[in-house]
């Protein structure tokens, strides 16, 4: 009977949405970047806006629920952990056997699927003693989300960053962590 786009009628923290287009007088809505109620009504209100991010917190602790969980592949002895997303799988997978073959250097390997971040993943940077994230953008921003998600491990997670326009190839992972330098 009445649309409030910011109403969290069930108590995940994620409102309902219409969609754009939507042939109903109840769809459309306007908001400000500002505080709103829940109704989308304007708000300087401090008490809604506090209204709102905790519901914003509500939202992503549902959503770390519902989205996809990483892959794990935790190998008996490693103390290196390595965690990248996208299109960076196949070539650390290439790289890890590099790395036991030429370096001995076992690794495990945790795949980010979604974000907001899964619990586990904060499990899997406690237990090695190294961390490499692999990213295909030159400002580690994985890196930055990891280390505010996780600030006790922020020290232990290094980057290596791969952004010369070309696919990133195991080398480059394979360099990163035979050689660690000092990295953001």
């Amino acid at each position: 009977a009445k649309f409030e786009r910011y109403r969290d009628v069930d108590g995940d923290g994620i409102p309902y949405r219409t969609i754009p287009g939507t042939d109903n007088p109840k769809a459309a809505f306007f908001t400000r970047g500002t505080g709103h109620k829940p109704d989308a009504e304007y708000s300087e209100n401090a008490q809604n806006w506090q209204d709102n991010m905790d519901r914003l917190a509500r939202k992503f602790d549902t959503a770390r629920k519902l989205t996809p969980a990483p892959v794990i592949d935790h190998v008996n002895g490693a103390r290196v952990g390595i965690i990248a997303y996208g299109s960076s799988d196949m070539a650390v997978g290439e790289a890890r056997h590099m790395l036991g073959v030429q370096h001995e250097t076992p690794t495990s390997y945790l795949r980010i699927r979604a974000l907001p971040a899964n619990p586990v993943i904060r499990e899997f940077i406690a237990k090695y003693d190294r961390i490499y994230l692999v990213e295909q953008n030159r400002d580690a921003q994985m890196a930055g989300i990891l280390k505010v998600d996780y600030p006790e491990f922020a020290a232990k997670i290094k980057s290596i960053l791969h952004y010369n326009g070309l696919p990133i190839d195991a080398q480059t992972i394979v360099d990163g962590v035979a050689a660690p330098t000092e990295r953001k």
